[in-house]
């Protein structure tokens, strides 16, 4: 049988999350027997070799980035071309000494080309940059349709009291019980929609601190559609990193 990484909790049901070096994650409940796991397990074999096998040929496809000219980057599930200039008349979006020609689709630095680790460091600064500001835009917008709908139910509501920009290799976003949300740089890179689905996630565990039925019956009358997105960032979570050429 596989090996496998297992984590116990006070959930309900078990669940296989396949990493991306091909690795066995199992979620179960405290009270379930271990053979009951090992038999699931078993069960799910066919399954695992399927999503092995996705994998694989999404990592074929992702393309590897040299952080050179011509790079391709997704900003908001569009893909900007990277370019070095000195000119930067006519650009729509300023930050820092990175810019986003949106109607060329350009993501544009100064200067000539520079050393590989460098432009990284600068890039991702930039994308850090715009997470600070896009994420509480987006939370400030749902944040009084979850009020509202957690009168609508009778729940009580807890005030959001921070936001922060975090660089998680495996999560997306979270909640804590004092109400401090905290969001992964990384869903720049996704369509607005996948990245409002974090975030009335996160804010509805304002309201319901565990993934209930009526958890998401909340995120989905909030955002309708919120399943597909959901589907979406479990299967194109890979694309929302970088992949760097070996040296």
């Amino acid at each position: 049988m596989e090996s496998y990484q297992l984590t116990r909790s006070k959930r309900k049901s078990i669940s296989i999350v396949i990493g991306k070096d091909g690795s066995i994650q199992v979620k179960a409940p405290d009270w379930l027997p271990r053979y009951k796991i090992d038999q699931f397990i078993q069960q799910k074999e066919k399954w695992i070799r399927q999503k092995r096998s996705e994998l694989e040929r999404m990592e074929k496809d992702r393309q590897i980035h040299t952080f050179q000219e011509g790079d391709d980057f997704l900003f908001l599930g569009e893909y900007y071309r990277l370019s070095f200039r000195e000119d930067f008349q006519g650009k729509d979006q300023k930050s820092g000494n990175i810019l986003l020609w949106q109607k060329k689709k350009l993501l544009l630095l100064p200067g000539a080309e520079q050393e590989g680790a460098e432009v990284r460091r600068k890039i991702e600064e930039w994308y850090r940059s715009q997470a600070k500001k896009i994420f509480p835009e987006r939370a400030a917008y749902y944040e009084p349709l979850v009020t509202k709908e957690a009168k609508v139910v009778g729940r009580p509501v807890r005030s959001v009291n921070r936001i922060a920009i975090r660089n998680q290799k495996t999560r997306w976003g979270s909640c804590s019980s004092k109400g401090n949300l905290n969001f992964n740089w990384r869903l720049l890179m996704a369509p607005i929609e996948v990245l409002d689905y974090v975030v009335v996630h996160e804010l509805c565990h304002l309201v319901y601190m565990d993934h209930s039925r009526e958890f998401w019956q909340m995120v989905e009358q909030i955002l309708p559609g919120a399943g597909q997105y959901r589907k979406w960032l479990k299967t194109n979570y890979i694309y929302l990193d970088w992949e760097e050429e070996a040296p």
